[in-house]
């Protein structure tokens, strides 16, 4: 028992079961899901995003994809929609264990980060406050996912500043623990979290706080106040 329980696949396959037990049960809608609905179909009919100050265009694009990949609309592509909706939880569940191992090995590289990877997938896989999410036309799983994907660049930015400067890649693969590279990365995928939820910003808010007290108390202040222009604007890119 212990060896099954041990393996990432059983713990995503007990994931996927728990998300199709709700598409399949519970399938719900909220006061959102006609809005996004019309919304969606208007842009893929129309060519025109409107009304433009009521939603983020991003879960709109993502349903009017799903639209045109399917040919169906509305009630009929719910659930289509949901099941893909699965599958990117799914996703981010994997990037939740990633992010757990990453976090453990800054600590200490000694540590068991295997078994803390295998413990994060299985409560990731069978969260039920956001696996739920999958069963309904909101935003929720797509900003969890986009929300974890920027965490794990910007996690690593932070482990690089430190003076003891950690390193994803031993060797080989010198990008991944570039300090630019990482500070473009998680400010890009934050940038596509926003078009989904407009609270997205607020991570990178976070990221700035923790490098700030990390760089400061290096006497870095300069390379802080750089790296906080380098996020906001590409025209500072070469100034980190």
């Amino acid at each position: 028992m212990k060896r099954i329980l041990s393996h990432t696949v059983v713990a995503l396959a007990a994931g996927l079961c728990l998300r199709l037990f709700f598409v399949l049960k519970y399938p719900a809608n909220s006061g959102d899901t006609v809005l996004y609905e019309q919304m969606a179909s208007n842009w893929l009919q129309h060519h025109v995003y409107a009304p433009v100050d009521l939603r983020m265009p991003g879960y709109p694009a993502f349903l009017a994809a799903i639209y045109a990949l399917t040919g169906r609309t509305g009630e009929a592509a719910r659930p289509l929609l949901m099941f893909a909706q699965a599958l990117i939880d799914l996703v981010s569940c994997v990037l939740i264990a990633v992010l757990a191992a990453m976090l453990n090995l800054m600590v200490s590289e000694r540590s068991a980060w295997q078994r803390v990877c295998i413990a994060a997938i299985w409560l990731a896989a069978l969260c039920l406050f956001t696996s739920n999410y999958v069963a309904v036309t909101l935003t929720e799983s797509l900003a969890i996912f986009f929300t974890v994907a920027a965490l794990l660049p910007l996690s690593l930015q932070v482990g690089r500043v430190r003076n003891n400067g950690w390193l994803f890649v031993k060797k080989g693969w010198r990008w991944a623990n570039d300090y630019r590279w990482l500070a473009t990365i998680g400010a890009l995928l934050v940038g596509m979290g926003t078009l989904f939820r407009p609270e997205a910003p607020l991570i990178l808010i976070a990221c700035w706080i923790v490098l700030g007290v990390v760089l400061i108390a290096q006497r870095e202040t300069l390379r802080w106040i750089r790296t906080v222009l380098y996020r906001a604007t590409t025209k500072e890119g070469r100034a980190v």
